[in-house]
């Protein structure tokens, strides 16, 4: 494995996200940036099918505080109890914890004020700061850590293929529920994602150094 790819990847996701919050933090704090509000109108659109509201609260909820709890711990025991992945386990948790503090303190630091318009009733009441989107980031966490565990173990290039883009539209599900529902700005969304990407491609090569030194003392 070439690890300068995964760090100069990670380089650059980790540039493009902290330019993102500074644009954030200096000019729109309190509003939307100019590609933010048409993806806004049109997700508004769409709430007028119930299909699509029952769908996309029901996403934007699993990944919610509660929600993400479960299916954080579930993960984990499904990779340390069911496929003995150790090392996989600790990189996991490692990932989710670290992303938590890490949103939390940068939420705090750019203040960015959740949308006021086009809100689902349910998600009235939504609190705390928008940007980056907590749901986006975990999403990320979630699906792109399931894809680098499987990436050594999928010999079949299509496999690796198929399941990178199904981890892809699921996370990208996820981004747009928290849109959908009206809670966040799909800047918002955009910087959960990179900030979680950002997370897996600098901390992955070191996840692959422990599972091939436990490889060897085994």
């Amino acid at each position: 494995m070439n690890k300068k790819i995964y760090y100069i990847s990670g380089a650059i996701t980790t540039l493009a996200f902290l330019n993102l919050a500074l644009f954030v933090k200096i000019d729109f704090t309190h509003g939307p940036f100019p590609f933010d509000r048409p993806i806004q109108t049109w997700a508004f659109h769409l709430q007028s099918s119930s299909g699509l509201t029952y769908f996309f609260s029901h996403m934007t909820n699993i990944f919610g505080d509660k929600g993400g709890i479960i299916v954080a711990v579930l993960l984990a025991l499904v990779l340390y109890l069911l496929f003995k992945q150790k090392e996989a386990t600790i990189w996991f948790a490692a990932t989710v914890v670290l992303s938590l503090a890490l949103n939390t303190v940068i939420k705090v630091i750019i203040g960015r004020e959740r949308p006021d318009i086009h809100r689902l009733a349910a998600f009235a009441n939504e609190a705390g700061k928008s940007f980056p989107s907590g749901h986006s980031i975990f999403a990320t966490i979630i699906f792109g850590s399931i894809f680098f565990i499987c990436l050594g173990k999928l010999k079949n290039r299509s496999s690796k293929i198929l399941l990178g883009i199904l981890c892809i539209i699921l996370i990208a599900l996820v981004m747009f529920s928290r849109i959908f529902v009206g809670v966040h700005y799909p800047s918002d969304t955009i910087g959960g994602f990179l900030e979680g990407i950002s997370i897996l491609l600098l901390t992955y090569p070191t996840y692959i150094k422990y599972q091939e030194k436990s490889k060897k003392t085994n």
